[in-house]
């Protein structure tokens, strides 16, 4: 497989994690979610507006692969927050004196 074959593959691969990463943080809305984590999602999902034409008509080499995983970046880092915020917000487990 060439090199720009290669880097598309990646670029997916990048691409999908983020979508499923982003598709489970919204059937997951029952979690506590601080409004840090919730601007984290708003900065993800204006990321995605914006770069679409960027991902689907790249200018130059790399550009879709370089979105993508910056795209994949700032959505696990919305997960960690709203995985953060719900291990905070979670009541000390009540362990009987053993």
């Amino acid at each position: 497989m060439d090199s720009d074959g290669t880097e598309m593959r990646e670029a997916v691969r990048e691409l999908a994690g983020a979508l499923e990463t982003m598709l489970n943080l919204i059937k997951a809305d029952a979690l506590p979610a601080t409004p840090e984590a919730h601007g984290l999602m708003r900065k993800a999902m204006a990321f995605l507006d914006e770069s679409t034409d960027r991902i689907a008509y790249p200018e130059r080499p790399g550009e879709t692969l370089a979105v993508a995983t910056a795209l994949n970046r700032l959505v696990v880092s919305a997960r960690d927050q709203i995985f953060d915020d719900a291990v905070a917000s979670s009541p000390v487990p009540d362990h009987p004196d053993v």
